[in-house]
């Protein structure tokens, strides 16, 4: 794959079945996972380790995913003045 070429990527699906009450009773439930290819990758690295927000939609035959990091709540460089 060159550099100009976009990356692929496929939609894991799986299904998760765990037993409680000694094996009496199941539960299940579905994950997805989407890998982020790795020439994308720096990117996102400076919103590691932080909660993003998730939008997606579908337009046009195309799936948009939106990640957006959100308000922090960082102090700010110079405390505010005393009244």
């Amino acid at each position: 794959m060159t550099r100009k070429e976009q990356p692929t990527i496929k939609i894991y699906h799986y299904v998760i079945k765990r037993s409680y009450l000694n094996g009496k009773n199941t539960y299940m439930y579905e994950r997805m996972f989407i890998p982020i290819p790795r020439m994308l990758q720096d990117k996102l690295i400076s919103h590691r380790n932080q909660r993003l927000k998730i939008d997606i939609t579908q337009q046009n035959n195309k799936i948009v995913i939106i990640l957006d990091p959100g308000k922090t709540f960082l102090h700010t460089k110079t405390p505010p003045d005393k009244t």
